[in-house]
């Protein structure tokens, strides 16, 4: 019995020279279009990249201008100015805006300072104060805040007679007692105008006793207690008896249950005898003793 012949298996026809020349050529076209793809990208990216930085050093451009809103005869635009006179001339994107203003932040009246620049060459300065409304411990200045600051000595355009005694009271007193005594200065004030007496000044204490001082100098010793019933003692009698010879008197102690001292510069004159209001005694120079009972406070 014969095995059955295994079938013939038909070999793949080799294609012809010319179709593989053109599947090569089909490849190398697809290739080249690639190539000329990546090409064209990377010159337009370099173009770009030119016509960039081309417009970046346009940009470039000293700053020319420094523009100053906010400038008080405190801290005078001028004197702004001359402090970024170094600023002038640089490139405005070189500018390092938060250097800028911790140097003007150094004056110590500033309280604000808002930079930006204003493109092609200009450099905006925005600036902000203190406000202060009275002298706090002499040489320090207290805000409408409620804050307390040290004015920066070389302020430059700064007119000094703006914190004489005149323009603001002094206030004095223990640490964290300033807005209090601030409150206290302001409801006194009417009450002593309303006789012609000019306050320009109140002391406190480490035992919270008050002194006000008046123009020219002259003290009123108001104690701890009674404050205001205190004051109206003696302004009850002032006209009367004390009117026109604040200049001769250097201290009024109020802190007495029924009456007040009186510390003269000089003895009055025998022929010019004090009008007695309260039981009272006029104490020679240097003295502030009285033989009325004194309060026990201070």
């Amino acid at each position: 019995m014969m095995a059955a012949a295994r079938p013939i298996q038909a070999r793949p026809k080799t294609p012809p020279l010319r179709e593989q020349w053109a599947e090569v050529w089909r490849l190398l076209q697809g290739l080249l279009a690639i190539l000329f793809n990546w090409l064209l990208t990377f010159a337009l990216l370099g173009l770009l990249g030119l016509a960039g930085f081309g417009f970046w050093q346009k940009l470039q451009v000293p700053i020319t201008t420094i523009e100053v809103t906010g400038g008080t005869p405190e801290v005078s635009a001028a004197w702004v100015r001359r402090e970024l006179k170094s600023v002038t001339g640089t490139d405005i994107w070189a500018i390092n805006l938060n250097a800028v203003q911790a140097q003007l932040m150094k004056n110590t009246w500033l309280t604000e300072v808002n930079i930006r620049r204003i493109w092609p060459g200009t450099l905006a300065v925005q600036i902000a104060i203190h406000h202060p409304i009275a002298r706090w411990q002499g040489d320090q200045l207290l805000d409408a805040d409620g804050s307390v600051f040290n004015p920066s000595g070389d302020t430059q355009g700064f007119d000094s007679a703006m914190l004489n005694e005149a323009a603001m009271p002094n206030l004095s007193g223990p640490d964290g007692r300033q807005w209090p005594m601030w409150e206290r200065y302001l409801s006194l004030k009417p009450a002593l105008q309303a006789v012609g007496l000019v306050m320009t000044g109140l002391i406190e204490d480490s035992r919270g006793s008050l002194d006000v001082v008046l123009q020219g100098g002259t003290r009123i010793r108001l104690g701890t207690q009674q404050i205001e019933s205190r004051l109206q003692r003696l302004l009850d009698v002032y006209n009367t008896t004390l009117s026109g010879k604040l200049d001769q008197i250097t201290a009024i102690d109020l802190r007495y249950t029924n009456g007040f001292a009186v510390q003269w510069r000089e003895l009055p004159k025998p022929d010019e005898p004090l009008k007695k209001a309260f039981e009272r005694k006029v104490e020679p120079k240097g003295s502030a003793q009285a033989r009325e009972t004194k309060d026990t406070d201070h």
